[in-house]
């Protein structure tokens, strides 16, 4: 079972605050933390530690915070032969999480956005079972990147963040569309940015009739709905209390295309993805908060 993440690599400075300042306000924080980071990045460690063979696709900057970043992905077990280096600064992401454990987070995309598609990480015995998108990396790229995964018969997974405007044929290409309320109300053309449960029923349902073969919306501490045409599965999250929201969806998304690597039912890889995602909000940071597969395995409700 093995997985490829074509995605982006980060350095995460992450401030924690009692509560996040609006506009023009000024606040003292409590901490400044730095971590491994990047969608990309925290997806492939989250594959890895929930069991699959995980190969990396991405560009870092020839620098401190890259040879950082190398060091996590061998630390970590995960194939670095397409993890290129380019003379732009690796990317750089500011967050900020309050004591509720809400963030908000703004990326330098720095080398990331120079991330190319090279058909070689697709030929041979490389060919992975799944393979995985974000868009903190150039559209165009990560569009070529699918298109030619599915040409090779892998399952083909994209997580649309940041969110943007996508056209029918990067649509075409998606076995499995992964979004949060905001990202999925987007791409259905709706404004609200918090959804019911009926309200996310209608966009996934939306979503499905605008050519998406099936579709996951995560609805945080409310759990997830999944929608492919002929089912809608409801999994709840695990009940848990939350210190750092950050990379719950990247955890969430990781462990689900571990699971579709082993070919389980969706109903086994929902529930592993809920519980990837929950444990992941009672830790701080983003990778150091991924967990592995013996603590999903023992809070969820699967053998």
């Amino acid at each position: 079972m093995s997985v490829l993440v074509f995605g982006s690599l980060n350095l995460d400075l992450v401030a924690y605050a009692q509560t996040l300042p609006v506009t023009g306000e000024t606040l003292i924080g409590k901490k400044l933390m730095r971590f491994p980071g990047g969608k990309g990045l925290n997806q492939a460690i989250a594959a890895k530690r929930a069991g699959s063979n995980v190969t990396m696709v991405g560009c870092i900057g020839d620098d401190g915070e890259g040879n950082f970043l190398m060091q996590v992905l061998s630390q970590e077990q995960i194939e670095t032969s397409f993890v290129s280096s380019s003379p732009t600064a690796t990317g750089i992401a500011l967050i900020e999480v309050s004591a509720e454990g809400n963030n908000r987070i703004l990326v330098i995309p720095g080398a990331n956005a120079e991330l190319k598609f090279q058909s070689e990480v697709l030929s041979g015995t490389r060919k992975p079972k799944v393979c995985l998108a974000q868009l903190e990396v150039p559209l165009s790229e990560a569009t070529k990147f699918l298109g030619a995964a599915q040409r090779q018969g892998c399952i083909t997974m994209l997580n649309p963040a940041p969110i943007q405007s996508l056209d029918s044929e990067l649509i075409g290409q998606i076995d499995y569309l992964i979004v949060n309320e905001t990202e999925a109300s987007f791409l259905a053309g709706s404004k609200s940015e918090i959804l019911t449960q009926d309200e996310a029923r209608l966009i996934g349902t939306k979503l499905i009739s605008n050519s998406w073969k099936r579709v996951i919306i995560t609805l945080a501490e409310r759990g997830s709905l999944y929608f492919d045409g002929r089912r809608k599965i409801y999994t709840p999250a695990l009940e848990v209390k939350a210190i750092d929201t950050t990379a719950a969806g990247d955890a969430f998304c990781g462990a689900l295309a571990s699971a579709l690597a082993e070919e389980k039912p969706i109903e086994y890889c929902l529930k592993f993805a809920s519980a990837a995602g929950g444990l992941s909000v009672t830790r701080a940071g983003a990778v150091p908060s991924l967990p592995n597969r013996q603590e999903i395995l023992s809070v969820s409700s699967i053998p």
